[in-house]
């Protein structure tokens, strides 16, 4: 399994026999091995989630796999549902911001691209909103607490300040994981890497830290 981080949230994952794109926004797609194909995840329409140019992709056979909020082709996803999408068994569950966060099967292996579904606790926002971030978001992990995942992809975006580590704490309490990616950090890469550094999160051995723009993991 090798993984490329593009940017942000967006990630390509290549298997023996399939190519999955995540959340593509910015960043160089590597050069694609046309005789897989390749499934298009987009989670919701947030600019720094979805960018239009994944319609334009130089590959002979792609599926693509969007948010129902998503004016564009492709197999339109709602939270809460699964879909057999040839070989892929997905499940999606709802963001606390927008759209869906995907669980994918697939090869006898289990993925999950988070999204937008995250526990945002923000300082100085009314505690009526923190309070549904936090109940939704656990509401949500509760429901993959049974799955044991070869792979993660989930936010941990200094924005949130003291409060940064939080949902990535909660997964790994709770959910059974072999390698976790972080995301959603744009350009505070430095400050990412000190919050895995820092307690709590320095307790794991299984969270990847991502140095740059399109670094690749070969994972087994």
């Amino acid at each position: 399994m090798k993984i490329t981080y593009l940017y942000n949230s967006g990630f390509l994952v290549e298997l023996e026999h399939h190519l999955l794109l995540f959340d593509y926004y910015l960043g160089n797609i590597p050069k694609l091995n046309k005789s897989k194909p390749l499934y298009v995840f987009v989670s919701h329409n947030h600019y720094d989630h979805y960018n239009p140019e994944i319609y334009h992709i130089d590959h002979p056979n792609i599926t693509y796999i969007i948010d129902q909020g998503i004016n564009n082709k492709g197999i339109k996803v709602a939270p809460n549902k699964s879909y057999q999408i040839d070989d892929l068994k997905i499940q999606t569950l709802l963001s606390t911001d927008l759209g869906v966060a995907f669980v994918v099967n697939v090869e006898d292996k289990y993925l999950y691209h988070g999204g937008d579904l995250h526990w945002w606790h923000w300082i100085g926002e009314p505690d009526e909103d923190n309070k549904y971030q936090e109940n939704t978001f656990k509401q949500e992990i509760n429901k993959i607490k049974n799955i044991h995942f070869d792979l993660l992809m989930t936010a941990l975006d200094p924005r949130l300040e003291e409060t940064i580590w939080w949902g990535m704490d909660y997964i790994l309490k709770n959910v059974t994981i072999k390698y976790v990616l972080p995301m959603h950090f744009t350009e505070s890469t430095q400050k990412m890497l000190e919050a895995i550094d820092n307690p709590p999160l320095n307790q794991y051995h299984n969270i990847i830290k991502i140095k740059y723009e399109g670094e690749e993991f070969n994972l087994l």
